[in-house]
């Protein structure tokens, strides 16, 4: 679980006002600036629910799997919606942004209902 959240940690992007350029940009790591994705998809296009209570796992899965094979030009952000996602451990990919909307809330568990 801690390389899971290391993992959401370092690939987060900050929620930042539409006001500021994209040079004032950076991750919520602050170390990283943010990268721009012509590319976007969202995690409800794969059945993702912010209810707080569905197992969003094959969601997250599917989403960056095939943001994994698209392979655009650019890469891809993968927007998360306001919502709590709970979800088990997930891998992520290059060339991708995770991007939280205000109020979106990964929320990770350990029950395991879904395989691969």
């Amino acid at each position: 679980m801690l390389r899971f959240a290391t993992s959401v940690l370092l690939f987060l992007s900050a929620v930042v006002a539409p006001s500021l350029s994209a040079e004032e940009l950076v991750t919520c790591s602050g170390i990283v600036p943010m990268r721009y994705r012509d590319d976007k998809i969202s995690i409800t296009d794969f059945g993702g629910v912010g209810d707080g209570r569905t197992l969003n796992t094959k969601a997250f899965r599917e989403a960056i799997y095939r943001i994994e094979h698209l392979r655009r030009r650019g890469g891809t952000l993968l927007y998360i919606p306001p919502g709590v996602y709970l979800t088990e451990s997930f891998n992520l990919t290059s060339h991708m942004t995770l991007y939280l909307a205000r109020g979106a809330v990964i929320k990770a568990t350990e029950v395991f209902q879904y395989s691969n």
